[in-house]
């Protein structure tokens, strides 16, 4: 058994006080021998015994913080020494240090600053690290002035280690008080940084502009690698130029820079400028100009969506009307925006002035009024406009519209036309559609099925696939089991990927076992694994057939495709966004990704590696957005490294502690919080739900005194340490109440207690595990048991080294 430091130290404390209760000089010799702490806390204890007591207390605590530190557990440090530092100018020097290093590492900055200020010796201790911290904690509550002169007074202190991150964050503290000094801190700071200092070039340059100060063409012409980094210097320089009087020169400047984005293959950062420049141009009275810039950014495919709608928006402000060109830019960029409606207005405006009204147009534009739900003019639009077609698709698509946007009014109407087009255009995906729609549409079962059946039956169809799934269902429902099994067995031999797939594969294998078809339940439960290996349904397939879903995945060495630079310049980027997160510029770090993603994305090795960093270095969020985008370009094949980037696993050690402290199972407890929050500690929900496990500030408060949390407020749920301990006593409180069933304690965590006790009753508990958790009601709590379970799995298959014991077992 391990034992809590404490313990282990109090265990060495005790065996000694006997000798110093005989002989204080040599329980006291014996005392240093055993706890180091003692030597440097206390050089002689001479005098009364009751202090000496006290300074071995203080001692076995110190060490026991010191370890907490190391396992990075700063809460459970500072509780070790608070008591100790009630009075901090009682207390040694070192102690009320390594006191605040504890505070400050749960953001409890308020003990911080209550722990330092007036210290006398904060420049000799460690470098001068309590100066540092005092001026974060001054930092932290607004205070600029007294942080930007904490800042000034560490780097005083000769050999500061952190020397850098304080000229920046002078910087920044100067610059909250528009103090023209802020300019010379960034400059430090980027010295003292070196490669990596382009971004304090950035916040140098900004602050001169600001000041008017002539050196900021020289600052702003500062070279880097980074597009997020020149656009912002492009943007400072012209800016001061604006400032000067010198438009011609902004232009110039923001034009030259655009264009070498452009050819560094960075199109948004240079629609970023091509939008600068627009501004420019409206403000100094010359739209034609601007006009011509905001249609080039509407029409280009290359630039983002986001960014052309901007564009858009801002034509339709600059252009008032606009030629048909313009409008007909305007509404493409709606269009990849997804606005139908604005995008249909600009369509309309652009015929209105002159441009074609074809009959492809009149489609165009009657379908994006259908999707604004703009039924009746889409009807007028597309009305007898198939026989204007002379490609056979396009005018089976106008006429299903037609008849889509009519049965929004008319029913019975849109139902007879629906019913032509399938007779009319056989085989169409127009016709496919067609006879989905009637299927939904359908009076009695038996009728719905005919035209499911015909629907499936068009695999240019979008909607084949579902109309597939859904026959199934119907003919379930119809009490036609065997006709049930038929179709959903095509529909897995026909779409054999997905976690729609492995849903069914699954169902049909627990209908082949039940009936005794054992073979036929094993290729059912093979191909549920095959199709989706990380969903809850190939978990419990494996669950009734014994193998491991992730076997294939964790065996899978196809290499990614690689450069010989990938590693290197995933490395440099993981290092810059690392020194932006370190100087709290989280702006910038932001936009530093953004910029890395996109010079990264052409090159798998390396965006997973970028992946891999962000997972480990406190972003997991980011890391298993990238995983899931480079999932999906390798068409949902997994390997060993995917899995770990899209199931990360941050805080083990103190979530692991917390789980056996609560007696849960610590993958049951990742699978929970990954799902709450992404292992992302400052998490909160629109309800206020906060933190890893996501705890109610209510529900927090009731949790506080078992947790060991005094004085609680809501914003200490942020803290890793205490969410997880929360988390983890409130799921445990849950198993308990429910003897061990996970699905019920998930239910209860996700939706209340109250309800989990009603669905227990109601539901048939018990009985049939899958049925239960199909009927939970509600479907935000049936999918969060789901997942929950298919993490835990997931988590200890790729952590813990063996499979899960089944998603049907207890604890």
């Amino acid at each position: 058994m391990t034992r809590h430091p404490t313990a282990r130290l109090w265990a060495a404390f005790v065996g000694l006080s006997t000798g110093l209760a005989i002989s204080n000089a040599s329980g006291e010799r014996a005392l240093m021998r055993a706890v180091p702490g003692v030597a440097a806390l206390s050089p002689s204890l001479p005098g009364d015994p009751v202090p000496r007591f006290t300074n071995a207390r203080m001692a076995v605590a110190v060490e026991a913080a010191r370890e907490h530190l190391d396992a990075n557990r700063p809460w459970a440090a500072w509780k070790e020494l608070r008591g100790f530092v009630k009075d901090p100018s009682e207390a040694p020097d070192a102690v009320v240090l390594m006191a605040a290093r504890a505070a400050a590492g749960w953001d409890g900055w308020a003990q911080v600053r209550r722990l330092l200020e007036g210290q006398t010796w904060l420049e000799e201790r460690s470098g001068g690290e309590g100066l540092f911290l005092l001026a974060r904690a001054e930092e932290a509550r607004g205070d600029w002035s007294r942080a930007a002169d904490g800042y000034r007074r560490y780097r005083a202190v000769r050999n500061a280690p952190r020397e850098a991150e304080a000229s920046a964050r002078m910087g920044r503290a100067l610059s909250r008080k528009k103090d023209p000094r802020a300019a010379d801190a960034f400059g430090d700071a980027a010295g003292e940084l070196g490669a990596q200092g382009d971004w304090m070039r950035v916040l140098q340059a900004e602050a001169l502009a600001r000041a008017g100060d002539p050196r900021t063409p020289g600052i702003a012409d500062a070279p880097s690698t980074s597009a997020a980094v020149r656009v912002r210097l492009a943007r400072a320089d012209a800016g001061y130029r604006l400032a000067k009087g010198d438009t011609v020169f902004a232009l110039q400047r923001l034009t030259r820079e655009e264009s070498l984005l452009r050819s560094a293959g960075a199109d948004p950062h240079a629609a970023e400028l091509a939008l600068e420049r627009v501004r420019i141009l409206v403000n100094t009275r010359r739209p034609d100009e601007a006009r011509q810039v905001l249609r080039g950014l509407c029409a280009d495919t290359s630039v983002p969506a986001a960014l052309r709608l901007r564009a858009a928006t801002r034509l339709g402000e600059v252009a008032d009307g606009g030629t048909a060109d313009e409008q007909m830019a305007r509404a493409a960029a709606y269009e990849a925006a997804n606005r139908p409606g604005l995008a249909a207005r600009s369509l309309r405006a652009a015929i209105r002035a002159g441009a074609s009204s074809d009959p492809a147009q009149r489609l165009r534009l009657g379908r994006l009024l259908y999707e604004e739900r703009d039924f009746r003019p889409a009807r007028e639009v597309l009305a007898g406009l198939g026989a204007d077609l002379s490609d056979p698709a396009q005018a089976a698509e106008a006429e299903l519209y037609a008849a889509r946007a009519l049965s929004r009014v008319d029913a019975g109407a849109g139902l007879a036309e629906l019913r032509k087009l399938a007779e009319r255009r056989p085989g169409t995906a127009a016709a496919g559609t067609a006879l989905f729609l009637l299927g939904d549409a359908a009076g009695d079962v038996e009728t719905g099925i005919a035209y499911y059946r015909r629907a499936a039956d068009i695999p240019a169809s979008p909607d084949a696939r579902e109309a597939l799934m859904r026959l199934g269902d119907r003919r379930q429902k119809a009490g036609d089991p065997t006709g049930a099994t038929a179709a959903w067995e095509s529909y897995v031999a026909r779409y054999p990927s997905g976690e729609t797939t492995a849903e069914l594969a699954y169902k049909v294998g627990v209908q082949h076992e039940r009936a005794g078809r054992a073979d036929r339940a094993r290729s059912m439960y093979g191909a549920a694994i095959l199709a989706d290996p990380v969903s809850y349904f190939a978990i419990r397939a494996g669950d009734r057939s014994g193998a491991d879903p992730l076997a294939r995945a964790l065996a899978n060495n196809r290499a990614w495709p690689a450069t010989p630079r990938d590693a290197g310049d995933a490395k440099e980027a993981l290092g810059r966004l690392e020194v932006l997160d370190r100087l709290g510029l989280q702006t910038e770090w932001k936009e530093e990704l953004d910029w890395q993603t996109v010079r990264l994305t052409p090159r798998p090795a390396a965006l997973l590696a970028l992946a891999e960093g962000l997972t480990t270095s406190g972003h997991p969020v980011e890391g298993i957005r990238l995983g899931r985008a480079l999932l999906e370009r390798r068409n949902g094949e997994w390997d060993a490294r995917l899995l770990r980037v899209v199931f990360p696993f941050p805080f083990r050690d103190v979530l692991t502690a917390e789980a056996d402290r609560a007696d849960v199972d610590p993958y049951l407890l990742a699978g929970l919080v990954r799902q709450e929050s992404s292992f992302r500690p400052d998490a909160k929900s629109w309800v206020g739900a906060t933190g890893l496990s996501q705890i109610m500030p209510a529900t927090g408060a009731w949790l506080a005194p078992n947790a060991g949390v005094s004085n609680f407020d809501a914003s200490l749920l942020a803290v890793p340490e205490i969410n997880l301990r929360m988390g983890a006593r409130y799921l445990g409180d849950q198993l308990e109440r429910y003897r061990g069933k996970r699905d019920l304690a998930l239910a209860a965590y996700n939706a209340g207690p109250s309800r989990a006790d009603r669905w227990r009753r109601e539901l048939g508990y018990g009985a049939d595990v899958d049925a239960f958790r199909e009927r939970i009601p509600f479907a935000e709590t049936r999918e969060y048991v789901h997942v929950v379970l298919r993490n835990a799995a997931v988590y200890r298959r790729l952590y813990g080294g063996s499979r899960s014991p089944g998603l049907a077992g207890d604890r």
